[in-house]
């Protein structure tokens, strides 16, 4: 059990860990009072924390029905992904990297290939992501990259589980970091972009999510 929660953004993040952790799926309706017995606070931070993940594209609200984590479309996938694309070249653009910032994209990387599943591997492509703009002082573009990670965690699942992506995605962010190191900012941007691309393409063209 967690402590107390007060403000809605406390319980924003718990709801964004229960999605990761597939705890809260697909179709199932999202009962605010069993969340709230489960986190021992009153329901009302909890609908709070849903509207904005709501306004968010995360869930979805039905009138007379409640809160969902939504289907996964082609559609969906065709906006998200080039916004997150173009935010993390901007975000790699104004960005500087020192040799612990290298140290520790070399760990998640280790952790990303020995992950023992689809979703701790996902969750370890998108922490290596995350730490790839660590330096990056836009605070209201990483807010907005930390929202449609929640959502596309679900995506690159789909993409993971097929033979072959994960380290064909290994492979991306070896490259990747040798670019930062020589300071070839240009390859670093075309390699960052290309990793998106990849994916979904992939979901374009071999996964069984519905067009939308």
């Amino acid at each position: 059990m967690i402590q107390k929660i007060t403000l809605r953004d406390q319980v924003r993040k718990y709801l964004q860990q229960e999605m990761l952790d597939r705890n809260i799926t697909f179709g199932e309706r999202i009962s605010l009072a069993e969340i709230a017995r489960k986190i021992e606070v009153s329901v009302t931070p909890i609908r709070e924390a849903l509207t904005q993940l709501e306004q968010a594209g995360i869930v979805s609200m039905i009138a007379n029905r409640g809160f969902f984590v939504p289907e996964l479309t082609i559609r969906e996938a065709n906006e998200i992904y080039p916004i997150i694309m173009n935010l993390e070249c901007m975000g790699l653009m104004q960005s500087e990297y020192a040799s612990s910032d290298f140290k520790d994209l070399m760990q998640i990387q280790s952790d990303f290939r020995n992950a023992n599943n689809k979703e701790e591997a996902v969750k370890q492509d998108l922490h290596f992501h995350e730490t790839l703009l660590r330096n990056y002082q836009n605070d209201t573009a990483k807010r907005i990259l930390t929202d449609l990670k929640i959502r596309v965690f679900f995506y690159e699942l789909e993409y993971m589980n097929h033979h072959g992506n994960i380290e064909k995605s290994a492979v991306a962010h070896d490259d990747l970091m040798k670019s930062l190191k020589r300071k070839d900012i240009q390859q670093a941007l075309n390699l960052l972009k290309e990793n998106w691309e990849v994916s979904l393409k992939f979901l374009c063209d071999h996964s069984r999510i519905s067009v939308g």
